[in-house]
């Protein structure tokens, strides 16, 4: 007679446990996008931790982590398989992190301490090392579902906290279910109605909160130019003057009237001052031949060894009347930390040059309109478009370069990204690539246009200006975060006090 193959015990469990979980949030990510397996992923975590020790909590978090961003940041590995591990490890030390500060003494410390603690970590790890990388995170994966709502309140970081608080709400269901089908009907449902009810209650709050729309302002009509291309394209392997004269012919059969026109990042390249280049003079034709405002990514190189990743405005008239250089840049993509340490060690010859970071808000005041902007990467920070929203931004306008990448996978987090800062600032969003996607995105996030990957076209829109704030624009995200560390503290406390009154009882 077989002998039945015991259960998993021990680690092994919660090994197996972490790496479904982080499985279901990966597959909730673009380009996948099954947006509810983020939630039933969390709730696997929020059902192993009751009673976890700190060991088997960070197993758990290791295979969370490993799961989830071996799948969510896949795209790494086509630029560097040492940048990969690099970074797989550093994300999964968050999640590691996450499920080891929640307190586990019983069902109602993790429904408080997972929501919050996740909030924290999240808040951390958009900030550090090398100012945050955001890629791959669990709020993306709610930017097609009904949650995404929360992020007009508190943005990706309070979008993430409700993510595992509806995680949470469904292990105590399931919990409570089972409870009741083996006859112990006497279990209290309170705590399950109360994190249910908190669950619906703020994607429900942000959608009713202020919607940023302000006073009513007569609407822009855009024009996104994706001069189109092969995916997969290096930078250092491309002819920049290619790459303009696809913009430049595809803008050629735009016709007037036209308020905005929109190229991708980093179109132009100038090794003197931009203005006086030829291609700089070519812009401004088509503006003035359009009458119309062009914004434009431009590269202009300092020396062999530094450049800027800017944005510039060419008025109607075909003069150049603002400029934006990019803040967040790119870690070992648009620089190399510590470059003369880590030269001695491995090869850094595909980026031969550092960006010089700016430090300005993410706003341009153009002809067409006040515009908050957000250079590629920078979509990603939900803090970049709330300081051009705040600077006076009525629309945002995103250049953007995905030409590096094979695959769906990084514009379509990108593209989840847009509809996220659209939301959480209430403004209408245009995100333009020279490769694809680009796309028109609206206040409440469903994305009006897009165009096809790879091939040349234009995406006309009318779109709308807006001058108010939501809630998100007005307060940021720290109240939330403080908010979520005052609970995490004192569950903590509470947790470890009732765990010591019992143990005392026990006595």
């Amino acid at each position: 007679m077989k002998k039945a193959t015991p259960a998993l015990t021990g680690p092994a469990r919660e090994a197996v446990i972490g790496i479904a979980a982080g499985v279901l949030v990966a597959l909730s990510l673009p380009p996948f996008g099954w947006w509810p397996l983020g939630c039933f992923g969390l709730a696997s975590v929020a059902a192993a931790l009751p009673g976890l020790g700190l060991a088997r909590r960070l197993v758990l978090g290791a295979g969370w982590g490993l799961a989830q961003f071996a799948i969510g940041i896949a795209w790494t590995e086509q630029f560097s398989a040492y940048g990969f591990v690099v970074l797989l490890v550093v994300c999964a030390a968050f999640t590691c992190l996450s499920a080891a500060i929640v307190p586990t003494g019983r069902d109602w410390t993790v429904t408080v301490g997972l929501p919050a603690s996740v909030m924290v970590v999240t808040w951390t790890r958009d900030r550090f090392p090398l100012h945050g990388f955001p890629l791959a995170g669990t709020e993306l994966g709610q930017a097609s579902g009904p949650l995404e709502w929360a992020v007009k309140l508190g943005g990706g970081l309070l979008l993430s906290g409700e993510t595992a608080l509806v995680g949470v709400a469904i292990a105590l269901v399931a919990k409570a279910v089972y409870r009741h089908a083996k006859g112990n009907s006497r279990q209290s449902l309170r705590l399950p109605a109360l994190a249910v009810s908190v669950a619906c209650a703020l994607p429900l709050a942000g959608w009713l909160s202020p919607s940023g729309a302000g006073r009513r302002l007569s609407p822009l009509r855009v024009a996104l130019v994706q001069g189109g291309g092969p995916l997969g394209t290096r930078a250092i392997n491309t002819d920049p003057a290619v790459v303009f004269n696809r913009q430049l012919s595809e803008s050629a059969g735009l016709k007037p009237p036209l308020n905005l026109v929109v190229w991708p990042e980093g179109m132009l390249q100038a090794d003197t001052p931009f203005q006086y280049s030829a291609q700089a003079g070519q812009v401004a034709a088509l503006a003035r031949r359009l009458s119309a405002t062009v914004v434009a990514g431009v590269v202009q190189n300092l020396s062999s060894a530094k450049y800027l990743n800017e944005a510039a405005a060419w008025s109607p008239a075909g003069s150049v009347v603002a400029t934006y250089v990019k803040n967040h840049l790119v870690p070992f993509g648009e620089y190399i930390p510590d470059r003369p340490l880590l030269s001695k060690y491995f090869n850094v010859a595909d980026v031969p040059r550092d960006a010089i970071p700016g430090h300005s808000p993410a706003f341009m005041s153009t002809p067409a309109a006040p515009l908050g902007v957000l250079i590629s990467y920078e979509v990603f920070f939900g803090a970049r478009a709330r300081s051009g929203v705040r600077a006076g931004g009525q629309l945002l306008v995103v250049p953007t370069d995905d030409a590096s990448y094979r695959g769906t996978q990084v514009v379509g987090q990108e593209l989840a990204a847009a509809r996220l800062r659209a939301v959480e600032t209430g403004r209408w969003l245009v995100l333009v690539s020279p490769t694809g996607y680009s796309e028109v995105v609206r206040p409440d996030g469903v994305v009006d246009k897009r165009s096809s990957l790879s091939v040349a076209t234009v995406l006309e829109a009318t779109v709308g200006r807006r001058t108010g704030r939501t809630v998100f624009v007005e307060l940021g995200d720290k109240p939330f975060v403080l908010g979520a560390l005052a609970l995490w503290l004192a569950v903590a406390v509470c947790g470890a006090a009732g765990v010591s009154s019992w143990r005392n009882r026990r006595v």
